[in-house]
C-alpha cells in the first residue's frame, strides 16, 4: 500500500513537472517569436509580450496611433511598446543634438532601446531616446489629419422657454516637423418669457463665435516657431461686432511624454476690432499691435479621462482692451469607443471694455468677464 501511494505521488509530481516544463518551453518560444517578413502589415510587440498586426498611422507626443483590423484605431503609449517591425517605409524625425534634428526614411525596426532604419541596403541606427516622431513614408495625406467635434445644448419649456446651443470643433494635422491646428467655439442662447399679464418677451442672451488657427514648425524636437496664428472673434454682447488678429511666436515644449504635454509660447501681432456701438466722436474701428503669451497643458489622468488647460493673453492699447485673455479648461471622459463626455469652463476677460452709446447720450459698459460652463458630447475622428 505504501508502495502504491509513493508511486502515485511520484507520478503526479512527474506530470506536474512536465506541464511546468512544457509551459516554460511555450513561454520561451513566444518570447523568441519574431513576425515573418511582411510587406502588407506592420507588427508591434507590447511590453507584456503580446504582438499586434495592423498599420502604423503616426507617433507624436509619445503616442503611437495603430490601426488594427480587429481592434480598430488604437492609441498606445510608446513606452508600453517593446518592438516595432514596419512593412514599408516610414518617415522618422530624430534629434541628433539640442538644435540638430534630421528626417530619415526607411523600414523601421525598434527593439528595446535600439532603432534601425533600413533603406535600400543602408542602415541608420540610433537610440530610442532620440526618437521624436514617426509618420508613414507613403505620405498619404489623410493619415496626417485628426479631429474632435462636440455638441451641447439645453432646452426649457413652460412659462420660460430657453434654448442654449454650444458647438466646439478641433481639427489638427501633424507631421514629423510641423503642427497645424484649428479650433472653433460657438455659443447661441435665446429666451422667451410670458409675464402674469400675458405679455411675451423674446430676448437673445448669447451669440458669440471664435475661430483660431496656427501653424508650428519645429526647429528642434522641443523648440518651435509658430509661423502664423490667426483668429476671428465676434460677440455683440461685449460690443465686438468683428475682431481680426494675426501674430507670430516662438514656443517650447517643457514636458512631452506619453501622458503629459505642456507647451509655452511668446510672440507679437496685430489686432483690428470693429465695435457694435461707440460714443459720439469715437472711432468704430480700433487697431493695435500686441504682445502675446500662451500655455497649454494636456494631461491624461487615466486611460479614459483627459484634462486640458489652454490659456492665451494679450497686451494691447487701451482702446482694444489693454489686457485680454481667453481660458478654456476641459475634462473629457471616454464613454464608449470614439464618443466622449466633455465638460468645459470658458473664461474671457477684457480689462477695459469699449463703452457703447445707450441711445440717450450716455455710455454703457459691458462686464469685464464672461464665464461659461459647457457640457457636450464629443466625437473623435
Amino acid at each position: 500500500m505504501y508502495f502504491v501511494k509513493t508511486f502515485k505521488n511520484y507520478l503526479i509530481g512527474a506530470v506536474w513537472a512536465g506541464a511546468v516544463l512544457a509551459d516554460d518551453t511555450d513561454t520561451m518560444a513566444w518570447e523568441k517569436f519574431e513576425p515573418p517578413p511582411d510587406k502588407k502589415y506592420d507588427w508591434i510587440q507590447m511590453n507584456s509580450g503580446e504582438w499586434l498586426k495592423g498599420e502604423i498611422k503616426v507617433m507624436y507626443n509619445y503616442t503611437l496611433e495603430f490601426d488594427s483590423d480587429e481592434l480598430d484605431l488604437l492609441e498606445l503609449d510608446i513606452d508600453d511598446i517593446e518592438q516595432i517591425r514596419s512593412a514599408g517605409t516610414q518617415r522618422v524625425l530624430i534629434e541628433r543634438g539640442l538644435r540638430d534634428t534630421e528626417v530619415l526614411h526607411g523600414r523601421l525596426v525598434i527593439d528595446g532601446e535600439n532603432i534601425q532604419l533600413v533603406d535600400e541596403g543602408s542602415t541608420n541606427a540610433f537610440k530610442r531616446v532620440n526618437l521624436v516622431s514617426i509618420a508613414e513614408g507613403s505620405n498619404r495625406e489623410r493619415d496626417n489629419w485628426s479631429g474632435t467635434i462636440s455638441f451641447g445644448g439645453t432646452a426649457r419649456g413652460g412659462n420660460t422657454e430657453k434654448i442654449d446651443v454650444n458647438t466646439a470643433l478641433n481639427i489638427r494635422r501633424r507631421t514629423a516637423m510641423t503642427r497645424f491646428n484649428v479650433d472653433y467655439l460657438a455659443n447661441y442662447s435665446k429666451a422667451k418669457t410670458v409675464d402674469s399679464a400675458g405679455v411675451t418677451t423674446r430676448s437673445q442672451t448669447a451669440d458669440n463665435q471664435r475661430l483660431n488657427g496656427f501653424f508650428d514648425w519645429f526647429l528642434t524636437s522641443r523648440f518651435y516657431w509658430q509661423i502664423v496664428n490667426a483668429e476671428y472673434y465676434r460677440d455683440p454682447f461685449v460690443n465686438i461686432q468683428h475682431q481680426y488678429s494675426v501674430n507670430t511666436a516662438f514656443g517650447y515644449d517643457f514636458i512631452r511624454t506619453s501622458k503629459t504635454e505642456w507647451t509655452f509660447n511668446l510672440g507679437a501681432g496685430y489686432q483690428e476690432t470693429k465695435f457694435e456701438s461707440v460714443p459720439v466722436d469715437e472711432d468704430q474701428i480700433s487697431r493695435s499691435p500686441f504682445g502675446t503669451l500662451g500655455t497649454r497643458l494636456d494631461y491624461e489622468i487615466n486611460g479614459d479621462t483627459d484634462f486640458v488647460f489652454d490659456y492665451s493673453a494679450r497686451i494691447l492699447n487701451k482702446s482694444n482692451g489693454a489686457y485680454t485673455h481667453h481660458l478654456v479648461t476641459t475634462l473629457s471622459y471616454e464613454v464608449i469607443a470614439d464618443l466622449d463626455l466633455d465638460v468645459s469652463f470658458v473664461w474671457d476677460h477684457i480689462q477695459r471694455p469699449q463703452g457703447a452709446d445707450d441711445g440717450s447720450g450716455g455710455i454703457v459698459y459691458p462686464e469685464k468677464d464672461d464665464y461659461q460652463v459647457i457640457v457636450g458630447v464629443g466625437y473623435d475622428f
